[in-house]
């Protein structure tokens, strides 16, 4: 039996180091720029209703009747307010110092385990991309969930991959919990994101053969991360009589539904949701019901709004095709385009035939690598085909979100941690096989071509 070789000792230390000092590089630029930054921290789509939110708590404590607690998630709020606690002056620098903490961990835990893998060679490119693409690593320093929602995204694949690397049952219990309570953090700042922990649990215990270890692995993980909404949950039922963590589900699907809706934020289609009583205030669960019930009167429509709000989804952060609430892009701020667009010359560019025909080559290029890298790691069989999955649900089903209520570029931010790594797998593997195809084929001794 041939053997395989080891590779030196010394030269696996060296690629451990040199994918931390990536990580640990932009870590410390980021935390000069915090304190370059006034208060510390941008605001993010909806920073001033969490801050509010926040006032509130700080005001009347946990049970606080602030209608922000109850109209969006509590989590991000209830988050700011013990950072006010430390320091209600200095609160925005320890929040984006935190952020821009756990987003680094999560990058280089990820890249880590990314080198341990059959997959080594992605590990440096991934972690270079996921450290100095603009939007997301910036994001760690505006006051919004979603770099939280992505840092815990990466580490929860991190710790599903340790768990892989390293079959023994102290391992797997550690998993265990550290999946469930990320993803129940991840839920606790952004409800919806729930659906992602529970997707990823499936998909992991199928790479489990015991019928035992897949039970506890997945009770024990939907536990902990039922923890966290349902304190939301008991705390909006305490402060205002409604057991729900937020109530603004259905008015993001009826924004995104309608005869005139284009399927972009603040295009209302005006839906009319009458309550069951001529008194009674429509509640948010009946403006659901009645936009499904609208989309299933309206099945050509529907499919036409949810091309447009797919478009919107994966569309630039900038330019003709740009639809969303990312107005306050950190990355907007340097982004050459913008300045570009300032003059009347500039602006025909870049919002004119040619930006139109840049902006669809971005998207589609963009959606293509992602695609490719997945099916890369699928074809991969066994490690490839559990990482295709756990990185390409949470991102579909974000997309997907998006179909059911508006289409908004922000909403790919918390997954953009896990489509990246794919635009990047689907890169090299594109440029091997590009590169293998302009390579003269050899010839054995026998001079039978190989």
């Amino acid at each position: 039996m041939k053997q395989i070789k080891k590779k030196p000792q010394s030269r696996i230390s060296r690629s451990r180091r040199n994918l931390f000092l990536i990580s640990l590089v932009f870590l410390f630029l980021k935390l000069i720029l915090i304190f370059s930054v006034k208060n510390g921290a941008w605001l993010g789509a909806d920073g001033e209703s969490y801050i509010k939110g926040a006032d509130g708590l700080l005001r009347d404590g946990f049970l606080s009747k602030e209608g922000v607690l109850t109209y969006w998630p509590a989590g991000y709020p209830i988050l700011i307010w013990f950072f006010v606690l430390i320091t209600s002056l200095h609160f925005s620098v320890l929040l984006s110092i935190f952020q821009t903490v756990i987003y680094f961990a999560a990058v280089a835990f990820f890249a880590e385990k990314l080198r341990q893998s059959r997959f080594n060679e992605l590990a440096m490119p991934v972690a270079f991309i996921l450290a100095i693409d603009p939007t997301l690593t910036l994001s760690s320093m505006a006051i919004g969930y979603e770099s939280l929602v992505a840092s815990a995204l990466l580490l929860t694949l991190s710790c599903i991959m340790h768990a892989q690397q390293n079959p023994d049952k102290k391992t797997l219990i550690k998993a265990v919990v550290g999946v469930g309570l990320l993803q129940g953090f991840a839920s606790f700042l952004q409800p919806r994101t729930i659906i992602f922990g529970v997707a990823i649990l499936i998909i992991w215990i199928i790479r489990i053969d015991s019928r035992k270890t897949q039970a506890i692995v997945l009770t024990g993980g939907l536990f902990l991360l039922a923890i966290f909404p349902a304190t939301l949950i008991f705390r909006n039922l305490e402060a205002n009589g409604v057991a729900t963590i937020s109530n603004n589900l259905g008015i993001n699907m009826i924004m995104g539904a309608g005869d005139k809706a284009t399927g972009g934020y603040g295009n209302s289609g005006a839906v009319v949701c009458l309550p069951k009583k001529s008194s009674a205030i429509v509640s948010d669960n009946q403006k659901v019901t009645c936009v499904l019930a609208w989309y299933l009167k309206h099945p050509t429509k529907s499919l036409h709004l949810a091309l447009n709000k797919s478009v919107y989804f994966w569309s630039p952060w900038y330019g003709p095709l740009a639809n969303g609430t990312m107005a306050r892009n950190p990355w907007l701020k340097i982004n050459p385009l913008v300045n570009m667009a300032s003059s009347v010359q500039g602006r025909n560019l870049v919002f004119g035939a040619f930006g139109k025909v840049v902006s669809w080559i971005w998207l589609l290029s963009g959606l293509g690598l992602f695609f490719y890298g997945w099916i890369w790691l699928w074809q991969s069989q066994k490690e490839g085909r559990m990482l295709a999955l756990l990185c390409g649900t949470p991102v579909v089903l974000a997309w997907l979100t998006a179909i059911g209520t508006f289409g908004d570029h922000r909403f790919r931010l918390p997954t953009m941690g896990l489509s990246l790594f794919l635009q990047v797998a689907g890169s090299i593997r594109l440029k091997q096989r590009i590169s293998g195809a302009f390579q003269a084929p050899t010839l054995d001794p026998r001079g039978k071509r190989r």
